[in-house]
């Protein structure tokens, strides 16, 4: 019989090996590329992308047949603020493991360590109140900390920035991030933005289906509306098309890509929480600094002086960035600030709700495991791409 801790080892191995393969397997054009596609404010043709690189069409294919055939994917960036929606937190002081939360209208969900744990819902925001008390009493006991977040940054990794081709792996410079943060102009929140027309089904799973794979055709989004949701009367291609063009495109509710560079993270890498208060001018430029970097992927504000960054560190990263959250401090930009780590072996991030998020709250509780179609988008990568 071989030895437990033999197989661990060399399970650890395997992955060591192909985690340094796919670094390698970056190349300069490949960055060109990535940084080309996320520039835009929506989701890109593939035409616009090769004219705007000056490459054939079937060049830029080839790219996201190479990044996919490595385990990198774009997603889809939805516009929360403009879909009318709000995300809420809570932070719980003991374990509970994902059976046993409310997973209705649930976006994120990790343990923390070294106890507690952190969920993360979507809710639409003009009636945030009533989800809340309704999320609240299918929670197993009160959470301690409850923040409703009305403004999200999803950010979009500068690769050519801080991936590194000599070294293979995400350059960080704290010193350069505090710079930039402190050089940033401020900027007013913006203002609430208030649904003009109500979403309905079809506008969520357009929404839903481009966050997972934004490059799908429309054609194919129909295929997966019919298939997953099942309408009594199937809906045809051109009535997704009509609700792309006037309700998701047409009110921005789909404000471009972003890589998962998840895959990319060094393997000690953990999933990290940076909460901060302080007045939200200030945290709106330390969010849009950090979230430039591909280790902080989105961050959130509330209306009430609190700031929520998403990130994920190696451990050999955790000094520093705690020093300079202190600076951060002494300079006035935050007046308090905590880092939650939290277990990356149950961390998962779900793609967005449908049904129950056009369910009022009083409904809720009818809604159905097979209603509740939550993809998980996030999740510690196995390393295991196919490298060529």
């Amino acid at each position: 019989m071989i030895p437990i801790s033999f197989l661990a080892e060399k399970e650890i191995m395997e992955k060591l090996r192909s985690y340094q393969l796919l670094r390698r397997s970056l190349n300069s054009s490949l960055l060109d590329f990535i940084d080309q596609a996320q520039s835009y404010s929506y989701i890109p043709e593939v035409t616009r992308i090769a004219e705007d690189l000056g490459i054939h069409a079937s060049t830029v294919w080839k790219f996201m047949n190479s990044l996919s055939k490595k385990g990198l994917s774009f997603r889809g960036i939805p516009n929360i603020s403009g879909m009318g929606a709000a995300e809420v937190v809570f932070i719980l002081d003991k374990y509970v493991p994902y059976s046993g939360v409310c997973r209705i209208l649930l976006r994120e969900y990790a343990p923390i360590l070294p106890k507690g744990t952190y969920l993360k819902y979507l809710v639409p925001r003009d009636m945030a109140g009533k989800y809340i008390d309704f999320i609240k009493s299918r929670l197993p006991e009160e959470p301690v900390k409850t923040l409703v977040m009305d403004y999200t940054v999803i950010g979009k990794p500068n690769m050519r920035r801080y991936y590194d081709i000599s070294q293979r792996t995400f350059r960080i410079d704290w010193k350069e991030l505090y710079s930039m943060i402190i050089s940033l102009p401020k900027e007013s929140i913006p203002k609430d933005v208030r649904r003009t027309k109500k979403l309905d089904v079809i506008d969520l799973y357009i929404i839903r289906r481009l966050e997972i794979s934004p490059f799908d055709s429309l054609r194919r989004v129909t295929d997966y509306l019919n298939k997953e949701l099942s309408p009594v009367n199937p809906v045809n291609y051109i009535r997704v098309l009509r609700h792309f063009k006037n309700h998701v495109e047409g009110k921005d509710l789909v404000i471009g890509v972003r890589l998962d560079v998840m895959p990319l993270y060094p393997i000690d890498s953990m999933p990290v929480k940076i909460i901060l208060d302080g007045h939200p001018t200030e945290l709106l430029r330390v969010i849009k600094v950090l979230t430039s970097h591909p280790f902080f992927p989105e961050g959130a504000l509330s209306s009430e002086s609190n700031a929520i960054v998403k990130g994920f560190l190696p451990t050999d990263l955790m000094l520093g960035a705690s020093m300079f959250l202190d600076e951060l401090k002494k300079e006035g930009i935050a007046k308090f600030w905590n880092i939650i780590l939290l277990d990356f072996g149950e961390y998962r991030k779900l793609a967005l709700p449908v049904q129950d998020f056009l369910t009022p709250p009083e409904s809720l509780g009818e809604l159905t495991e097979d209603e509740l179609l939550k993809d998980v988008i996030e999740r510690k990568p196995q390393f295991s791409p196919s490298i060529e």
